[in-house]
């Protein structure tokens, strides 16, 4: 597997009763199930020394490519609960940035429900035996460790165990309770660049244009 950045992506896992007020909301941005990447993040090797340092959110991504300050929409803080990686989200108020605001409203709308962690490979790691080694109908590629480098709120989650879970905490709270990637041919490229541009005039990307820009800088 290579050593270039890979994405790994999740959905909400609560949302507080004063959330009006600290406009903050958990995901879950990870946990130790086979992805749609067909790789596993093992829990508990997470690395977030570096991320917690500096946690800031951005959206789809756009933080490695955009200059536009609003793509960063607020600060983060990762830690490890429950089996799970869960992403704490404090969103920049309204009058300081519009594009967090829409995607707040959004998130609590139930519109857009997920987060994606850009991360490093750390040390070895290795593919299944059996039906999921390497080439086989269930190929899975087992992480050997990873450090966290940043969060974005995004459309389309990848782990299909990350659900939301807000009604189960709010009604606790009321009782006191990898990424196989191909390379980008030229054309592929050019057309990349000018997604870039339109998508950064409105303020979005798709997934499918995150996946080619990737794979274009890093080849």
């Amino acid at each position: 597997m290579s050593t270039t950045r890979k994405f790994a992506q999740a959905s909400i896992r609560k949302v507080s009763g004063d959330v009006e007020t600290t406009r903050y909301i958990e995901f879950v941005a990870s946990d130790n199930s086979r992805d749609s990447y067909k790789t596993v993040l093992p829990v508990d090797k997470w690395d977030l020394d570096r991320f917690n340092k500096n946690g800031v959110i951005g959206y789809q991504h756009a933080l490695y490519y955009s200059t536009n300050p609003d793509m960063v929409i607020g600060s983060g803080r990762a830690f490890v609960e429950d089996d799970q990686l869960i992403i704490g989200v404090t969103f920049e108020p309204a009058d300081l940035n519009p594009v967090a605001e829409k995607l707040f409203r959004k998130v609590l709308h139930g519109t857009i429900k997920a987060v994606s962690v850009g991360f490093n490979p750390v040390g070895e790691g290795a593919w299944g035996v059996g039906d999921e080694a390497a080439g086989k109908e269930n190929q899975t590629y087992y992480f050997g460790g990873q450090e966290l480098l940043e969060v974005s709120i995004v459309h389309i989650p990848a782990n299909k165990n990350a659900v939301k879970r807000a009604m189960e905490v709010l009604l606790d709270d009321e009782d006191g309770g990898a990424s196989g990637r191909s390379s980008t041919t030229e054309d592929e490229t050019r057309q990349l660049d000018l997604s870039i541009v339109d998508a950064e005039r409105n303020i979005a990307i798709t997934e499918g244009e995150q996946t080619q820009f990737f794979d274009s800088i890093n080849y």
